[in-house]
């Protein structure tokens, strides 16, 4: 059985990242996980991880929920300081 953190290895994402995704999709941490190593290994994908990423920050934004806010704005950064190849 693979762990979050063999997810998290496979993908290059962080905890940070996934659990942003978790909270903006209601989905439980591990499934996230799973489901976004499976984007990054698809055409397109970092691209929608990137745009699933932006909007957790606007939602955030639009309820005020500056910790959330805080905590998307720095998984954007990381996501795109890792994987800008997969972005062009």
């Amino acid at each position: 059985m693979l762990s979050l953190r063999d997810c998290l290895d496979h993908s290059d994402l962080s905890e940070l990242e996934v659990g942003v995704l978790a909270e903006y999709t209601g989905l439980p941490t591990m499934l996230a996980a799973t489901m976004a190593g499976a984007m990054l290994q698809s055409d397109g994908g970092a691209e929608l991880m990137l745009r699933l990423l932006k909007d957790a920050q606007r939602q955030a934004e639009a309820h005020t929920n500056a910790d959330l806010r805080h905590r998307s704005e720095a998984a954007i950064e990381r996501f795109c300081r890792h994987h800008r190849r997969e972005l062009h």
